[in-house]
């Protein structure tokens, strides 16, 4: 039955598609024909716009029917979501999000383009661009009322600084004048500076040379009439026309104080090449075209309008004609990768997904199947980790406690179980309040309480004496907090057993103490005896019962002086550690001479040896290496002998050489 209904929505859909083919090829194709419509609107507007109406009308019926079947799916994608059925949400969201993505930037865009249209074809057909242009001209004017404010300006400058050499030599200037004149015109970027003495005399001119070659015509006379004026005393400003180029000109009048007459007359001109009075002509003109050109505005306006309105519904029913095959092409390998991933998430992790196609969606499926297979390494690889970390932890002689920041146990050790004297059982995920009640493991509580707060080293390191197996023994336990992200998650006690250590640095001072009590008695010995020597040479010839008296006097101080000195070494000896003498020596042999020692001696322990062939001489002392190896000997036959459960005790010995490091390693084990 539900292979039916699956055949039967697949040939559904294959005629939907079918449908939506077609329709999309005639949208297009009348389109184009609209488009083609719009370039021959100026030759027949009355038909072209019935052929555009009719266009539209015609393409309204088509997106109905688009639009029918685009709700329908869209319908039946929410449907599934109401009934919660696998990857519903998903499509959902995928539809969503292209239709949002399609509408909204479209629509945006068809805002803008609407908009940039209806303003361009305003602008392009209004009354601006001839207010432009008349701008135009009115800026030219302002640049030649500029042009001779700016030469005004000049002239009076020159002037002022001319006056008094004029007015004084004014039918002598010299050369040197002259040279200050052409500076004073190529400091202020002037084309040219006159200076008529008399209306009817040539003026003495400085001129830029380069103007002079670029155009000829840029020196031109000024008019006798306006000469006049200047030596009336007027002051100047004009534009003077000479064929391609315009002049610039601005007279400022010399005046005598003394008589108040015009001596002479300052000339400046600017030189212009670009005769801007005739391209404000052509510009006049141009607008006068202009106004002749307007009878296409509307109907190129309202075909423009009618191809992007065309376009835009395209891009829509395109974008969300592929979201919804995308959702479709998407939902079922993310339905298999959403199952897949639940079952890896009850734990397990032999899932294989089947890899269809090429695209992203095989990759990521790809991916995932790796992911599942590296899951599985990992998994094997931690687990085989932690049992390493269990038989390590379970095998070393110093005790380890790990607790949370509830302070829940999470690892003890067994060494730490023998130190603290707990009973066997599981003190996993139990509060170390309720484990380390006992007064004798008070201490180790304020450890980790300590190493939880993350207190100073002082507070987290403590040393007390506990009764371990009926002995008493010097325990110590330093506690670390254990951070992430700076963030305290728990806390590790490391407890030590310091007996030995202790003894050790008690048996130390003790031979401090020897050694210091020996070289305290050996000193005063010495002259004792030699005081004694010198009176038995003193005193020898002495006759009678008092000779022999001191004779036998000074013998017995003498004897005992030197069996006291031979006890103060003997006391000496005790105190100071044997020197060492190292020597190369083969540490195979030393060990197999020792060995010799025990076979005999102790036939109920099963002795084995595993010594490195290749093992190299080694610097050692003989004899204190020998004691060294039966001292370890002794202590491991002493503790086969206490377990009587073992039977027949078994004793490894191993040797190892590193060549990288030039170390070698010996190994007793019981």
């Amino acid at each position: 039955m539900s292979d039916r209904l699956e055949q039967r929505e697949l040939r559904k859909r294959r005629r939907e598609r079918i449908i939506i083919l077609g329709l999309s090829i005639v949208f297009t194709l009348l389109t184009i024909v609209e488009f083609r419509l719009s370039k021959i609107s100026a030759t027949l507007p009355f038909v072209n716009s019935i052929f555009f109406f009719g266009l539209i009308n015609f393409n309204i019926v088509i997106l109905i029917g688009l639009l029918w079947l685009i709700f329908k799916n869209v319908g039946k994608i929410f449907f599934e979501r109401r009934s919660r059925i696998l990857g519903s949400r998903l499509k959902t969201k995928l539809v969503t999000a292209f239709i949002g993505f399609s509408i909204i930037p479209t629509l945006t865009l068809f805002s803008i383009c609407a908009l940039y249209i209806n303003q361009s074809f305003d602008k392009w057909f209004s009354l601006k661009i001839q207010n432009t242009l008349q701008s135009s001209l009115e800026i030219t004017s302002l640049y030649y009322k500029n042009a001779e404010s700016t030469s005004s300006h000049f002239a009076d400058l020159i002037s002022k600084q001319v006056h008094s050499q004029v007015i004084t030599h004014r039918r002598s200037l010299d050369k040197a004048f002259m040279q200050s004149l052409e500076q004073m015109r190529s400091t202020y970027a002037l084309n040219a500076v006159e200076i008529y003495i008399d209306a009817l005399e040539d003026p003495k001119l400085v001129m830029d040379p380069e103007s002079r070659i670029n155009n000829p015509e840029a020196y031109v006379r000024m008019s006798l009439d306006r000469l006049r004026q200047a030596f009336q005393g007027n002051k100047l400003a004009f534009v003077q026309n000479i064929g391609h180029a315009d002049l610039v000109r601005a007279t400022t009048p010399l005046i005598d104080y003394t008589s108040g007459q015009v001596r002479a007359v300052v000339v400046v001109y600017i030189l212009i090449p670009v005769n801007l009075t005739a391209r404000a002509g052509q510009i006049a003109h141009t607008v006068e075209d202009y106004k002749d050109i307007n009878p296409l505005k509307y109907p190129i306006k309202t075909a423009y309008f009618i191809i992007l309105i065309l376009i835009t519904l395209f891009i829509i029913f395109a974008e969300i004609w592929l979201g919804l095959y995308l959702a479709r092409e998407l939902t079922v390998p993310v339905e298999r990768l959403v199952k897949a991933a639940q079952d890896v998430g009850r734990g397990r992790l032999d899932i294989v997904i089947e890899k269809t196609g090429n695209d992203e969606i095989a990759t990521l499926v790809e991916s995932f199947n790796k992911m599942t297979a590296d899951l599985k390494s990992n998994q094997a690889t931690i687990r085989q980790r932690t049992q390493q970390l269990e038989a390590i932890l379970s095998n070393i002689a110093t005790g380890v406690v790990l607790v949370d920041k509830n302070g829940t146990i999470l690892t003890l050790n067994d060494s730490a179980r023998g130190l603290l004297e707990l009973s066997p059982g599981d003190y996993l995920d139990r509060p170390m309040q309720t484990i380390f009640a006992s007064e004798s493991n008070s201490s180790l509580l304020k450890v980790l309480n300590a190493g939880l707060k993350d207190l100073p080293r002082s507070e987290r390191e403590q040393s007390w004496a506990a009764k371990v197996k009926g002995e008493v023994r010097n325990l110590s336990a330093i506690a670390s907090p254990l951070k992430e992200l700076g963030q305290t998650w728990g806390a590790v006690a490391v407890l030590d057993d310091l007996t030995y250590l202790v003894r050790g640095q008690r048996e130390m001072a003790w031979r401090e103490v020897a050694k210091r009590i020996a070289h305290e008695i050996k000193n005063p010995l010495t002259p004792i005896k030699l005081s004694a020597q010198r009176l038995q040479r003193r005193l020898k010839d002495l006759p009678g019962r008092d000779g022999q008296l001191l004779q036998e006097c000074t013998q017995v101080i003498i004897q005992h002086t030197d069996e006291l000195k031979e006890m103060v070494n003997e006391f000496s000896n005790f105190a100071r550690l044997p020197e060492i003498s190292p020597m190369p020596q083969a540490l195979n042999e030393l060990i197999q001479e020792t060995m010799q020692l025990y076979l005999t001696a102790h036939p109920e322990v099963h002795f084995v040896t595993k010594l490195e062939t290749k093992l190299p001489l080694i610097n050692l002392d003989r004899d204190q290496m020998k004691r060294v190896f039966i001292n370890l000997l002794d202590n491991a036959i002493a503790a086969i002998k206490l377990n009587p459960k073992t039977g027949a005790g078994r004793i490894e010995i191993e040797t190892h050489f590193n060549d990288k490091l030039e170390m070698a390693a010996l190994t007793i084990r019981d």
